[in-house]
């Protein structure tokens, strides 16, 4: 006999343990809880039925059952204005499935509805005393309910081209697609809040599992009402509003030409009162545009300064013409005017940076020149001319840019210049350290006597030299050049690549202040960037 008890305690303990979930779920919702859900339940299949086309509008009328409460017995029936669109719906073939076949707008409204429903069915059945609860399959089948109804609302939030016609299902059912959508994306949270709820502790399930299904509850019975609420009203700009007339139009143009005359006028006051600033100014930058055209000619090049200035502004202008229509507006004509005064800021100091990089730029040339032309005047020396001679033959042999510089040094001690004088006029036209040294042996050479040819020939091993560790360094700080380059380049070329990809939105923040303020302090610091690595890679022999 206690065998029998203790077999019949241990049958009753496992049977504890297996009915566990269950008690549990049945704890955390009650019978009113229950009646909640069963009349959601009904509300979505009714819905779901709203959206099946091969069912006759005449048989789409339901009388909402019991559970309802106080709306039980209320007679629901398709409204009329359903009808037409339920069709044109229904001619919207929006996606295609492998294996499945094609489905339109209405099929995926009716999916939507229907994962609804079959999550408030399992969750319905997991109450009902007389059948086994597992907590496994049961968070299983909501898991996939959830799953169907993401993919189904990924798709009706889709906006597709068909043809040249935009396809926005969001605005069908007269606008309530929008709000209704809204409501299904809650929905689809308070699915994952109750699958969510299983790996809760024991002491918080019960509470975490009924607020998410009394939350799906109350979401399905908004979705209902929102189905038969008034239509969101749509107001198309009526196209009078902005038409104007002749009158209208002359009168705009009017104050557009007086406002831009007191503007006129206001500068003009603000310029007469510094006139004698002004005059200043201009004279002292003529006398500076002489000179530097003047060192143009020195560097065989003529060119006017003046296209140099105004080109540069001209520059500037279009750019910033580009700049104000993208921004538009009285904005964008701040931002052209901003823009043409730095580009008058930038083309008065435009003449000193050519010049300086058209000195560099023959210099490294002249450099290359200058050990085949110290060998050749070594070897004139040595066969009897003088240094003079030896200059004309470096004229007449090598190719230009050095020909043309120890040409002219030839012809200025021609025309009556003194020889030295001539040289100290090389080494101002042309930037090379070597070129000095070489110059400045000649003057003493000349003035207290020497072997030039064992001094040139010093010289050459010196520039052969030179040039090894160049080279060297060179290779050694190529990394940092690299570097440089990099890092002035990818910001550019990753904002290129973002407005390849979203151009629109890359537009609108590029014109907008802020955008412009971000890419004015990138390029500030950028530039910084460079400069600092530049010099990291920089030194002197």
């Amino acid at each position: 006999m206690t065998k029998k008890i203790q077999v019949l305690c241990l049958a009753l303990m496992l049977l504890s343990f297996l009915c566990a979930p269950a008690s549990v779920l049945a704890r955390a919702l009650n019978k009113n809880d229950r009646a909640r859900i069963q009349c959601a339940q009904e509300k979505m299949r009714i819905m779901a039925e709203f959206f099946d086309v091969s069912l006759p509008a005449d048989k789409k009328v339901y009388k909402l059952p019991e559970q309802c409460g106080g709306a039980a017995g209320k007679v629901v029936q398709m409204p009329k204005w359903f009808a037409s669109e339920l069709a044109r719906m229904d001619k919207n073939k929006v996606i295609y499935v492998p294996n499945e076949g094609t489905y339109s707008e209405v099929d995926l409204w009716r999916q939507a509805f229907s994962n609804v429903y079959y999550f408030l069915d399992r969750a319905d059945k997991s109450l009902d005393p007389t059948q086994p609860v597992v907590l496994d399959q049961l968070s299983r089948g909501f898991v996939s309910d959830r799953i169907r109804l993401v993919a189904a609302l990924d798709r009706l939030n889709k906006d597709l081209l068909r043809g040249k016609q935009p396809l926005i299902m969001k605005d069908s059912m007269e606008g309530r697609a929008r709000s209704m959508l809204s409501t299904l994306e809650l929905m689809n949270s308070e699915f994952f809040s109750t699958i969510e709820s299983f790996s809760s502790p024991i002491s918080q399930r019960e509470n975490k599992y009924r607020q998410s299904v009394i939350g799906v509850v109350v979401l399905s019975n908004h979705l209902f009402s929102q189905f038969f609420a008034a239509p969101i009203p749509a107001y198309p700009p009526k196209p009078d509003i902005y038409k104007t007339t002749a009158a209208e139009r002359f009168i705009s143009l009017i104050m557009v030409l007086l406002g831009s005359a007191l503007a006129g006028f206001a500068v003009y006051l603000l310029l007469d009162g510094k006139k004698d600033t002004i005059a200043k100014l201009t004279a002292d930058y003529r006398q500076k545009s002489v000179a530097w055209a003047e060192d143009f000619n020195r560097q065989f090049v003529t060119i006017d300064i003046k296209y140099i200035v105004f080109g540069t502004v001209g520059l500037f202008a279009l750019f910033g013409l580009f700049l104000g229509l993208m921004v538009g507006g009285f904005f964008g004509v701040f931002v052209f005017l901003m823009v043409v005064l730095m580009g008058a800021f930038v083309s008065i100091r435009m003449p000193a940076a050519v010049l300086d990089a058209l000195k560099k730029s023959r210099g490294k040339r002249v450099n290359k020149q200058l050990m085949d032309s110290l060998i050749l005047l070594s070897n004139s020396l040595r066969s009897g001319m003088d240094i003079v001679q030896g200059f004309e033959l470096v004229s007449k042999d090598m190719l230009p840019p050095i020909a043309d510089e120890f040409g002219l040094v030839v012809k200025n001690y021609q025309l009556g210049t003194p020889f030295e004088k001539a040289l100290d006029g090389l080494s101002d036209r042309v930037e090379s350290r070597m070129l000095s040294y070489i110059i400045k042996a000649i003057i003493i050479q000349r003035q207290v006597g020497g072997n030039l040819t064992v001094i040139f020939a010093r010289l050459v091993e010196n520039i052969r030299e030179e040039s090894k560790l160049e080279e060297k360094l060179q290779a050694m700080t190529a990394q940092q050049k690299i570097q440089s380059i990099v890092v002035s380049i990818m910001p550019f070329v990753m904002m290129l690549v973002m407005f390849i990809f979203n151009p629109s939105q890359m537009i609108s923040f590029y014109t907008s202040p802020v955008g412009m303020f971000v890419f004015l302090f990138c390029v500030i610091w950028i530039g910084i960037g460079m400069k600092v690595l530049k010099k990291m890679g920089e030194v002197r022999v």
